[in-house]
């Protein structure tokens, strides 16, 4: 692999990220006034905060931009950490959209995609069809930058070191620490999944060597929330720890399920020979089946993260945030 090639998979990432951000943005216009009125009523009950988080991470196609969102409110006290905790279960299962439409055998489409688009962006003449032609410049760029993804890593197949690393990546701690990292460095699960997922598409790993790494990579994505709650109030620090706290679980549930169960072969029963659809299952029934479950016990994951993260007093017995 050469320095060329590292500049082609920058390239295409870097065109990966940016389609992402033109079809979340031309999304947001689009569904405005239904996002606004789903804002409006997702704290309503917990299964209407679940559905609401399923709904408006597939519209910004990222569940870091909505824990930023969700981190802001609780530390504005707009909303409060039990009314969050269903948004946050529901925004991992909208996240795994993305996973799902990468894995579309597509790339053939993505210079047409991107055409279309871009004509309806600079001729339509209303301005609701702009919007649509944003979101089919959007997820063209996208395809074009996994192509080129796809090209740049062509060579590792030669690369003893690279074969060696990804084959090390089938125990889970060294898994989990690769795709948490690397999401944790990205910013974005998606960009990291869309990377194992091009890897895969090449023959260059399989479910067997990928299922650890998916489940960092779900633990990487907490990073964002982290962040963006540190030096922020109590109750933001404490919607941080929740959406980690999911995660955590979620990777340990599914350790043991892997462990005990032949998971790898009945995801690839799912999807047989298809490496890249194999990887956007496991996140999608991680996500679905660690959401579900967590979601009746919304009130022990506040409880506990109340504990973890608790609300210091001062002398005269005033809680301090």
């Amino acid at each position: 692999m050469t320095i060329f090639h590292l500049f082609s998979l920058l390239g295409g990432l870097g065109l990966f990220l940016y389609g992402m951000w033109i079809m979340r943005e031309h999304l947001q216009a689009a569904a405005g006034i239904r996002m606004q009125h789903i804002l409006g009523r997702m704290t309503a009950t917990r299964l209407r905060g679940f559905l609401a988080g399923i709904g408006i991470t597939a519209v910004l196609q990222s569940s870091s931009a909505v824990m930023v969102l969700l981190v802001g409110l609780t530390d504005a006290g707009i909303l409060s950490l039990q009314q969050v905790i269903g948004v946050i279960l529901g925004a991992n299962i909208g996240t795994t959209i993305t996973c799902q439409l990468i894995a579309l055998d597509a790339e053939g489409f993505a210079p047409l995609l991107a055409f279309a688009g871009i004509m309806l962006l600079l001729f339509a003449p209303k301005e609701q069809w702009k919007r649509r032609g944003g979101i089919l410049a959007g997820i063209g760029v996208m395809f074009i930058g996994l192509t080129m993804m796809g090209d740049a890593v062509r060579p590792l197949e030669q690369e003893k070191w690279c074969l060696e690393i990804l084959a090390a990546c089938k125990h889970p701690a060294a898994g989990i620490f690769a795709g948490t990292l690397v999401t944790a460095a990205l910013q974005s699960s998606s960009a990291s999944i869309a990377i194992l997922q091009t890897l895969a598409k090449q023959g260059l790993t399989n479910i067997h060597q990928s299922i650890y790494i998916v489940f960092g990579q779900n633990m990487g994505t907490c990073v964002t929330g982290l962040l963006a709650a540190a030096g922020a109030g109590v109750h933001a620090r404490q919607t941080a720890v929740v959406h980690l706290m999911v995660n955590v679980i979620g990777a340990v549930l599914f350790l043991i399920l892997a462990w005990l169960l032949p998971v790898c072969n009945w995801v690839e029963a799912l999807a047989p020979g298809d490496g890249a659809r194999q990887i956007a299952d496991i996140h999608t029934i991680f996500n679905i089946v660690t959401s579900l479950a967590l979601l009746p016990a919304a009130g022990c994951l506040a409880e506990l993260s109340q504990k973890l993260v608790p609300e210091r007093r001062n002398t005269t017995g005033r809680k301090q945030f």
